[in-house]
């Protein structure tokens, strides 16, 4: 039975995990950006945010024709069931984090490009830019808390439960 996550699994994993902690900093931080670098810092956010898009389906696809390996066999039902939902929880937000972005730059009054390359906005809409941005802000603080449970509960297996959940994503390793 395969013990460790393969090598694009965990490659993905921690490119999009390093990728989606500096956007949620830097949106939870955007505002202290002085006015005249915005527009600059939210390109380059867009544009880092279809990257992550464009990794999650791959990783989506990835896990879809790839086994990953089991939990283990003692995990109480509760917490296999935790750990599903959470999983799921987690690949449903960050895949709509960059659509609810796409949904503000296409209806925002500033035409954003993406890494100041390509062009994003379709149709300015203040009601439907409104509506993005809050459901943005919104998601990010979810996909911030999903994050923070998925830590909490990697260590918990690695310190308190002692088993090989967390070895098996680390990169380099074999559980």
């Amino acid at each position: 039975m395969q013990q460790s996550y393969d090598g694009v699994a965990k490659t993905l994993h921690w490119l999009i995990a390093v990728l989606a902690i500096l956007m949620l900093f830097g949106g939870f931080t955007s505002e202290s950006i002085p006015k005249e670098e915005r527009l600059a810092f939210f390109q380059t956010h867009s544009g880092i945010g279809l990257i992550i898009l464009i990794l999650m389906l791959a990783r989506l696809i990835w896990r879809r024709t790839h086994p990953v390996p089991a939990l283990p066999a003692d995990l109480p039902r509760w917490q296999q069931i935790a750990a599903k939902a959470s999983h799921h929880g987690l690949y449903f937000l960050i895949i709509l984090q960059p659509l609810l972005g796409l949904m503000i730059s296409t209806t925002s009054k500033f035409n954003l490009h993406a890494f100041g390359l390509l062009p994003l906005q379709i149709a300015p809409n203040e009601m439907i830019h409104g509506i993005g941005e809050t459901l943005h802000g919104l998601n990010a603080f979810l996909i911030t808390a999903i994050i923070g449970l998925h830590i909490l509960a990697a260590l918990y297996h690695h310190f308190i439960r002692r088993d090989n959940v967390l070895k098996r994503m680390l990169p380099f390793t074999k559980a």
